[in-house]
């Protein structure tokens, strides 16, 4: 029997089994955001937001998480055991196409920090406009004594001299506290830094463009990427700020969160950014890639209960005035003897497949923060779940729970995320050819090149497409059988998984 009869032999007998497809690229096959795992009063709104909006659940789960991020970060450290500690902010990025309302989310998601900075601004404005007087009158009180110094005779010049000096550092003691500030705009990492050196160290930026990540690439700037802020931010490593015309200010504990939706074709884009994989920033965000619904949303749909809408917003406002007064060093948050148990049998499970036979060998660098991204989750899940006294209470082994089924879900959209930045246009071939192939349970390469030859000017230019396709097992190309004499050749055939199609 021929090698090509005896593959055909063993497939017909199901004696080489197919494995289940590998989910690959942008939103195809992608398991959906657990947001059961969510606490009740979130979990409601997340569900009547992706309703009402018809959006995927990913989407208004990742930006609920990364406004808890904001609320916490900073004020907050999650103690998994002696030694190991994390703070609370993320850096979340949601992948969705044009049109997919990404702005209507961002508004409901963000509402509750924009109402908490609104009050907190009205709090603040009379101790700043205090603050403001008192200083302006010590710079006048010093611009006087210097002006004295000239007018003093010989004698007493000395004495004026040292009476002008006193009131200049009186002035310059006086320190005029920035309006409080929870969110900013697309900023620079120059402006960022100055921003996150008046608020000490704690901002979120939410944006549904992506700009920021422009930002980060250099586009503004003529010295290139400038990652460091986004490095240090992440884990809070002491970060010095220069500001024009004062001397340099250190940050000691810096908390940065990030809340952003992007295009899926920026993936590929984001992935050439200088120095953004190499120094590990890539590696820091927690990345959801949803599958699309646009072309089969509904139109007439149930707004979303004023009931939800209401209790998101006082919950998040209430958590972020109870932290927003926190003074000094940031809340620690213990995990049970329980929890800490769990989480290191996740850590256990995970390790294996960091090297580089493992299936996350080739994104060590995102998979081996993955458990203190999860610990960082348990901690928001818990401040979620005790709003007013959560820093009070130790985790419990519940939410780690919890937090590692988020974990599962952030492994698979990485996985895609990061294929999609290596592979760029072929992912999204890919996805188009799997849409062709429906039910079909076989198909040769000719006919896939027809499907679109808008797509696919050339037919070698259908071949990438179809290795991605047969590398992540959704079809499998048969041998062929070896041709005489003259004429073309037949066209190379592929069957299908049978776990996919017909």
């Amino acid at each position: 029997m021929t090698d090509y009869a005896e593959e055909i032999a063993r497939q017909a007998k199901g004696e080489e089994p197919w494995t289940e497809p590998v989910p690959f690229g942008y939103g195809h096959q992608v398991p959906v955001f657990p947001a059961q795992r969510l606490p009740l009063w979130l979990h409601d709104y997340v569900m009547a937001m992706s309703t009402a909006l018809q959006v995927p659940v990913d989407m208004p789960a990742m930006l609920v998480l990364a406004v808890l991020a904001a609320a916490a970060g900073g004020r907050c450290v999650v103690e998994i055991r002696q030694g190991w500690r994390e703070p609370l902010n993320l850096y979340c990025a949601v992948a969705m196409p044009s049109g997919a309302r990404k702005t209507p989310v961002f508004q409901r998601a963000i509402k509750p920090l924009e109402r908490a900075e609104i009050v907190a601004a009205e709090t603040a404005l009379p101790l700043v406009l205090e603050a403001k007087a008192r200083h302006k009158a010590a710079e006048a009180k010093a611009a006087k004594a210097m002006d004295d110094v000239g007018r003093a005779k010989k004698e007493a010049e000395e004495e004026a001299v040292h009476f002008a000096t006193q009131q200049a550092l009186m002035a310059e003691a006086i320190v005029v506290p920035s309006m409080p500030r929870f969110l900013a705009d697309d900023a620079t990492p120059e402006a960022l830094a100055t921003l996150m050196c008046e608020q000490q160290g704690r901002l979120a930026m939410f944006s549904d463009e992506g700009e920021v990540f422009s930002m980060m690439s250099g586009r503004y700037s003529t010295s290139g990427p400038n990652l460091g802020i986004y490095l240090k931010a992440h884990v809070g490593s002491p970060l010095r700020v220069d500001r024009k015309g004062r001397a340099p200010e250190f940050i000691q504990n810096p908390a940065l969160t990030l809340g952003l939706t992007i295009q899926p074709a920026m993936l590929a884009g984001i992935a050439g950014i200088d120095g953004a994989r190499g120094r590990g920033l890539l590696g820091r965000f927690l990345w959801s890639v949803p599958q699309s619904n646009v072309g089969e949303r509904e139109t007439a749909v149930t707004p979303i209960p004023d009931d939800l809408e209401e209790a998101y917003i006082d919950e998040i406002q209430i958590l972020v005035q109870t932290l927003s007064g926190w003074g000094g060093d940031p809340a620690v948050l213990v995990f049970t003897p329980e929890a800490d148990r769990a989480l290191l049998n996740f850590q256990q499970a995970l390790e294996p497949r960091l090297g580089l036979a493992g299936d996350l060998g080739h994104m060590a660098d995102w998979a081996s923060k993955l458990a203190g991204h999860v610990a960082r989750i348990a901690g928001l899940l818990h401040l979620a779940a005790n709003v007013r006294t959560g820093w009070q209470r130790p985790v419990q082994v519940e939410t780690v729970n919890d937090a590692i089924r988020i974990g599962h879900y952030l492994v698979a959209h990485a996985r895609i995320a990061f294929e999609a930045m290596v592979m760029g246009p072929v992912v999204n071939d890919a996805a188009a050819l799997l849409s062709w192939v429906g039910d079909r349970t076989s198909f040769t390469r000719r006919e896939a090149y027809h499907s679109n030859t808008y797509r696919w000017p050339h037919a070698a230019d259908v071949d990438p497409a179809l290795q991605l396709l047969e590398d992540h097992d959704f079809i499998r190309k048969v041998p062929q059988k070896p041709t005489t004499g003259r004429g073309r050749p037949p066209s190379p055939k592929y069957i299908v998984n049978p776990q996919l199609g017909g």
